[in-house]
């Protein structure tokens, strides 16, 4: 049993205007800049990949650690996710209009980043997909491929995430406490588009959740570690920034269903599975992990998470870090400060196979939400954003 329900950072519902984004973020309208290329014309979309990008790593699990399969040398995945492909067709035109420029990705080159996270969708990726959406599930997928060649062709791992998902009858407007039928249906047909191409890996679901219901004071749904593996219990259909719960219900699709769908595809490339409580509890982790050799705990550290220090890590993490590779998938700070950053950079590097910050966008008015704090850049010149950006940038540079 839970004590409090956990409170995450702000979630971001986006609307998109020409280029850029207009976003609510606790009740303010800011402007975002999402740093997206001229639409190409609309194309017929079919997988191109049929090997390993000669010039990005081999992502491999080798007991607890993480290597490039082209030299057997450990593997760091350092950098940043890109925000836009999870909201691209429910909301507006986000990322799907051609990806984040050449200059872009140039620039996390520059910076030091080795690895990319990359939130998507599973109704933009056509499954279940509702008619009230934007754009075409063709114009999705290749603009999602050109994403993806951009940046392992300059070297960079990129891990695709299922970041928004949705039971059939609902629209995937948001995060849901955890993966539905149609989510297996999503990583088969992902993981088998992307099976040859070893610069990619699969991050199964962004943040498995226990629910909460403000408005009665007590849980509607408490996800255990069961469940979380095997899948079955009853979830809530709404997404969780709704602000009651019906009592309407989804069964629930596993951790270990959507490792299986990925391996049915014939994709051999190392799959993340985060942990409970917004991926921030992996306790039963190593207990109730899927059967899998190729597996990495994801977990994501904000400050106002209930594992959000270094005792906390090294208690609840460190075990997870001798029998696993352990990236730190998201983490972030919006309070204007930088010291659970730093925290965070500084474990990551003796304990983790990377970390990739929150989140890679511009916002045009920082002062207006303690959110916009997350942005790392601060311009279209890819200026570093103070304190997200300039830490990160820090770090990186740091790193031998």
């Amino acid at each position: 049993m839970q004590n409090a329900p956990s409170r995450r950072r702000t979630r971001i519902v986006a609307l998109v205007i020409a280029a850029g984004v207009t976003v609510a973020l606790a009740g303010s309208a800011i402007a975002v800049v999402l740093l997206i290329g001229t639409p190409g014309p609309a194309k017929a979309w079919a997988p191109t990949f049929t090997s390993a990008t000669p010039n990005a790593p081999a992502p491999y699990v080798r007991g607890s650690e993480l290597v490039d399969g082209r030299t057997g040398k450990p593997l760091a995945l350092w950098g940043a996710n890109v925000p836009g492909f999870e909201y691209a067709c429910i909301q507006g035109r986000g990322h799907d209009d051609g990806g984040t420029t050449a200059d872009a990705v140039a620039a996390m080159i520059e910076w030091g980043f080795t690895a990319v996270r990359i939130p998507l969708n599973q109704q933009c990726w056509g499954v279940d997909r509702p008619s009230v959406a934007f754009g075409t599930v063709d114009d999705y997928r290749a603009n999602l491929e050109r994403f993806v060649s951009l940046a392992t062709n300059t070297g960079l791992v990129v891990i695709v995430d299922l970041h928004w998902s949705a039971p059939g009858g609902e629209i995937a407007d948001g995060l849901r406490a955890m993966p539905d039928a149609n989510s297996v249906t999503f990583w088969n047909e992902v993981a088998a588009d992307y099976r040859k191409h070893r610069a990619v890996m699969f991050d199964v679901f962004n943040e498995p959740h226990s629910r909460y219901d403000a408005d009665r004071q007590q849980w509607a749904f408490e996800l255990t570690p069961e469940c979380w593996r095997d899948g079955g219990c009853q979830v809530p259909r709404e997404i969780d920034r709704a602000s009651t719960v019906s009592g309407s219900t989804f069964a629930a699709s596993g951790m270990a269903d959507l490792v299986a769908a990925v391996r049915a595809s014939g994709a051999r490339q190392p799959v993340i599975v985060s942990g409970l409580d917004y991926a921030n509890d992996l306790r039963a982790w190593v207990d109730h992990r899927p059967a899998d050799d190729q597996l990495i705990a994801g977990v994501h550290l904000y400050p106002e998470q209930r594992c959000h220090d270094v005792e906390c890590w090294q208690t609840e993490l460190g075990p997870v870090t001798q029998v696993a590779p352990l990236l730190v998938a998201e983490f972030g700070q919006s309070d204007g400060g930088s010291d659970h950053l730093d925290a965070v950079l500084d474990w990551s590097r003796g304990n983790a196979v990377g970390a990739l910050a929150w989140a890679w966008w511009v916002i045009d008015d920082p002062a207006a939400s303690e959110d916009a704090r997350y942005a790392l850049i601060a311009d279209d010149a890819f200026t570093p954003n103070h304190p997200s950006g300039t830490t990160l940038r820090a770090a990186l540079d740091s790193l031998p």
